[in-house]
């Protein structure tokens, strides 16, 4: 694994899910305001981290981010069924990573869909 994490993450989907997130993504960056079911902005105990969604291979893909310095900043994928997220530290990495960001000791990428 590298030093990309959602890079990591997309790389172990299969090519249809791969696919599907490249579709959904393109489609996300046309909408201006995000909203359920694509985006839920606030989860539950998750100091401000929102989920991207979309369905692939019968399974509900997320990532999970926030709005940082004026772009979205994906920190998290996984899959989630009801309330479990798989991996199931899955928020807990998340909310790390997003510390990490906005305390300046990790560098984002942008991504060009």
């Amino acid at each position: 694994m590298g030093n990309n994490k959602i890079e990591d993450w997309y790389r172990a989907l299969s090519a249809g899910e791969q696919a599907d997130t490249d579709e959904f993504l393109k489609n996300m960056r046309m909408v201006q305001d995000w909203s359920m079911p694509d985006y839920r902005p606030r989860l539950a105990n998750s100091d401000g981290l929102g989920e991207l969604r979309w369905l692939s291979d019968n399974k509900q893909h997320r990532l999970l981010g926030f709005f940082f310095k004026g772009s979205w900043c994906a920190v998290q994928g996984c899959t989630h069924k009801q309330t479990i997220y798989k991996p199931p530290d899955s928020l807990e990495t998340a909310k790390r990573y997003k510390r990490q960001i906005e305390r300046g000791e990790v560098k984002t990428v942008e991504y060009d869909l």
